[in-house]
């Protein structure tokens, strides 16, 4: 048991983390050492020192073992004043010390809390530290010497006090302190860290390297080295003084200030902050130098002052200074990654490109990810591009890179060695590719689109868009696609897609569009219409619905769209109340939009706008696109039929689960797909099928519409179907919305 215990003392683990062990041979080590390193002069009325270093030392244990450090400080003390003045003063003495020294570091703590074991710094708790432990510490200590002293408990040669306070000794003695514990603590503090964590050193080297200006040539850091060593051998050379000389005089030491200042601007905090706390011990050892013996006091004041507000400003320069370039090598950084997907972006992109003298860049595009991040959210996104850069990397060189791309793609650039071998690999890597969200594998379909550069690049911007287009094709093919095949029926399509979308956008914002309105004819006589929509081109040519359509689709245009339409068809009615008091209109409405949360709110405030009567308007859905978002549509559609319109479902029949859907729709009205109406006479199946829905849409209590009635026969068998209401061009063909109008031509 002894044995064991006796082990466990003895242990690494135990030395270095208690406080009999590494703690303690580290103060009965360093305090001795700094001690006997003080520069210290004896005048007339007692002992002087131009830097104490033993608190520096106390300071520099305390910051490194907290207190676990006390105890190897008080033996030392004790043990240094019992030799020399006996138990009782060194009793006192030692109490003294560790009273200043247990008050300025529980301040300090209780002002930093967990931060307290943080390395002298780049302006890390620089307030506070130089408060607690660089003010208070000092102040602390002389005043309590002090009374001692005018009691005379202590003789007055032993410290740094005489009787009389306000002496110009005392405050060299105090301005000794406060430097000592600036720099020389900090000196302490890094031999400390490397005896006990020799691996220090290498995080030392690499923080003056990071703090240090980038591109410093040796001859400049040399030139400056040997300048500052030569002024310092100067400076320390015993030698006649002769007042009318600049380099023999006192008057020297201020020509330190411009070197060891463009020392801390460009070799950073921690390299200047070593060099000079070497530099000024060396300096005080050797005063006799450079301190004019004639008025030797009060040269002394002033050199002491001087090297205190010295230092202050070289730490202070030189922490700014290296604060600064850090900052801005951190923004660099962040300016060439993506702060969402944390991927390389497109500046870090066309920095690389510019390295290197040929480049091939293989876009990647990931088809119907935006439906995914619709169903999914952004997470799946992210995730998504996370884990496909994750498995592409494997297949790069090291000096290549992928780069995010707004939107759902990537770009990789890559060298022209073995491209096209490397780049079908890639492609059986992406078409394996799975992510597995919430236990279900995503696999959207990806295409590699792929070209060679050289820079410079001028168009970047309309070559990714090239590649975008060009990936389409990779999307069909199943392979990578080169800019060296003709794409051009490719880029034709994309072409007339782009000016399709500016058209369509500009027919919303200058009104372009066109309402026409189709009749739909009850059998008992009455009848409403639906609004249809057109879009002239350049040349006034209409342009259908199937058309632009898919683009407004695509580019998320739809609720625009709709609003415009229902807005304007509310004005038509507004405007035309009296010649047709009660027009009843069915507006088309996309899935999208009524899974708006705001729609049913911004629907009714435009009816109560334009007073238009709730049973004037019927809105039309397709019942295939309800599957996206068929919960959030039920809603909207339940809280319409409520506020008092009418639900119709067009297209019935061409949706997935089309009876089951149904028992769950909350409508009024079926309309029957016109494929359905169209070979209802001639194909038995298409017949059945308009029968069962007639059928099924009785048993709901449902009126039923019936598209694409063209001839009398079709109508015959329609209304013995049980059909309510046909359209289609027995009916009547679209028109404009002013053939309503009574006495107007056409009507």
């Amino acid at each position: 048991m002894m044995t064991q215990l006796i082990k466990k003392l003895t242990t690494w683990h135990g030395l270095r983390h208690h406080w009999y062990g590494s703690p303690l041979l580290c103060a009965l080590i360093l305090l001795p050492l700094a001690s006997w390193l003080s520069p210290m002069l004896d005048l007339e009325d007692g002992r002087t020192y131009l830097l104490y270093l033993p608190l520096g030392a106390c300071v520099a244990l305390l910051m490194m073992f907290d207190w676990r450090a006390i105890p190897g400080i008080s033996l030392w003390l004790y043990g240094r004043y019992y030799l020399l003045i006996g138990a009782e003063m060194a009793l006192l003495l030692t109490s003294i010390f560790l009273f200043s020294l247990c008050v300025a570091w529980a301040g300090y703590r209780w002002q930093v809390r967990h931060r307290w074991s943080a390395s002298f710094g780049l302006l890390y708790q620089p307030l506070r530290r130089l408060v607690w432990l660089v003010i208070v510490l000092p102040t602390l200590f002389l005043f309590l010497l002090q009374l001692v002293i005018e009691n005379g408990a202590l003789p007055g040669y032993l410290g740094m006090v005489s009787a009389n306070f306000l002496t110009l000794r005392t405050l060299i003695n105090y301005q000794g302190v406060m430097l000592g514990i600036l720099l020389e603590g900090h000196l302490f503090y890094i031999v400390l860290r490397i005896v006990c964590k020799p691996r220090y050193l290498w995080v030392l080297w690499a923080k003056i390297k990071t703090q240090r200006v980038a591109g410093i040539k040796p001859a400049e850091f040399l030139i400056w080295c040997v300048l500052l060593i030569v002024m310092v051998i100067l400076l320390c050379m015993r030698r006649p003084m002769d007042p009318t000389k600049i380099l023999l005089s006192d008057y020297t030491v201020t020509l330190l200030l411009p070197v060891l200042l463009f020392g801390a601007i460009r070799y950073g905090y921690h390299f200047i902050t070593l060099v000079w706390s070497v530099t000024l011990l060396i300096l005080f050892h050797h005063y006799q130098g450079f301190i004019n013996p004639n008025n030797f006091f009060h040269n002394l004041i002033f050199i002491s002052a001087l090297m205190l507000v010295f230092s202050l400003c070289l730490l202070l320069m030189s922490a700014i200074s290296s604060r600064e370039r850090i900052l801005m090598h951190k923004v660099s950084i962040a300016s060439l990654l993506d702060p969402v997907f944390r991927l390389a972006n497109l500046r870090a992109f066309n920095r690389d490109v510019e390295k290197y003298p040929r480049s091939v860049l293989c876009f990647v595009r990931v088809a119907e990810m935006d439906i995914l991040s619709k169903n999914y959210g952004m997470r799946l996104r992210i995730q998504f591009k996370q884990q496909l850069v994750m498995g592409l990397q494997p297949h790069l060189q090291s000096e290549e890179g992928i780069y995010h791309l707004p939107g759902y793609d990537l770009v990789l650039r890559m060298n022209h060695e073995n491209i096209e071998e490397r780049l079908d690999k890639l492609q059986e890597y992406v078409d394996n590719f799975r992510l597995i969200w919430n236990g279900l594998p995503v696999h959207p379909n990806i295409g590699l689109a792929w070209c060679v550069v050289y820079p410079p690049v001028v168009h970047m911007p309309i070559l990714l868009g090239e590649l975008s287009g060009i990936a389409e094709v990779s999307l069909t093919t199943g392979k990578p696609e080169s800019n060296k095949v003709d794409h051009s029926q490719v880029q034709g399509v994309i072409k007339q897609k782009v000016e399709l979308l500016h058209r369509v956008q500009r027919s919303l914002d200058d009104d372009l569009f066109v309402l026409l309105a189709q009749p739909i004819a009850g059998i008992r006589g009455d009848r409403y219409h639906e609004i249809l929509l057109r879009m002239p081109d350049e040349q006034g040519q209409m342009i259908s619905p199937d058309q632009f359509l898919p683009i407004v689709h695509e580019f998320g245009l739809a609720y625009q769209l709709d609003m415009w339409v229902l807005k304007h068809t509310l004005v038509f009615i507004n405007q035309y109340r009296q010649p047709l008091p009660s027009a009843r209109f069915a507006v088309n409405f996309s899935p999208s939009t009524l899974c708006r949360p705001s729609f049913s709110q911004e629907f009714q405030q435009l009816m109560k706008m334009y007073q238009v009567e709730p049973y004037q308007i019927v809105l039309e859905v397709t019942e295939s696109h309800l599957l996206q978002d068929f919960d959030y549509a039920m809603q909207t559609m339940r809280e319409l039929r409520h506020f008092g319109c009418r639900i119709a479902i067009d297209d019935f029949g061409t949706g997935y689960a089309t009876y089951d859907r149904l028992k769950s729709l909350d409508a009024d009205i079926l309309k029957i797909d016109g494929s359905f109406v169209t070979n209802m006479l001639n194909d038995p199946l298409d017949e059945f099928i308009v029968s069962s829905i007639c059928q099924v849409a009785r048993m709901k209590r449902l009126t039923v519409v019936a598209e694409y009635v063209e001839t009398e026969e079709q109508q015959t068998a329609l209304r013995a179907l049980g059909v309510d209401y046909m359209q289609g061009y027995l009916i009547g063909k679209p028109q404009p919305l002013s053939s309503l109008l009574p006495g107007t031509a056409g009507q």
